[in-house]
């Protein structure tokens, strides 16, 4: 779990947390059938680990900024993306870039309200925000970092 998952209601808008330039915005993402899940789980259990490719996938729709310094932020399991937001275009702090879902999520397949949250990582080179720490230990570090707090 690479990063830290936020739990509002679905369709809640997301902002971008600091200004950056889009360099991944999935407007082609479409919803997979339920032989996806159950081969990419398979694959896991076979590999021992969970592949790239795989990992991808339970992202569902997704956004990435990049920001100063090569710091990247990840939103992950949107229920939709703003609509003119593309790669290469630079945006705003609390720029709105999509409304929160469950796509990619296993629990997509039982409902569009099931386990709606967003994932929200933070990248830096090859390691992410949180990395080797609890769950809660992460997002305490995430809320810290974007409230500027000690």
């Amino acid at each position: 779990h690479e990063g830290a998952d936020f739990y509002w209601a679905r369709d809640s808008q997301v902002f971008a947390a600091a200004d950056g330039v889009v360099v991944r915005a999935m407007h082609d993402y479409v919803p997979p059938f339920p032989d996806a899940f159950y081969e990419m789980h398979n694959q896991s259990i076979e590999l021992g680990y969970t592949s790239e490719e795989a990992l991808d996938f339970y992202r569902g729709q997704q956004v990435w900024l990049e920001h100063e310094d090569g710091l990247i932020s990840r939103y992950i399991h949107l229920g939709s993306i703003a609509w003119d937001l593309v790669e290469g275009q630079p945006v705003t702090k609390g720029q709105f870039i999509g409304t929160v879902g469950n796509s990619g999520s296993p629990a997509s397949l039982e409902s569009p309200e099931s386990d709606v949250h967003l994932h929200f990582e933070l990248w830096l080179g090859d390691a992410y925000v949180g990395q080797y720490l609890r769950p809660v230990e992460s997002r305490d570090w995430l809320i810290s970092i974007l409230h500027g707090q000690p």
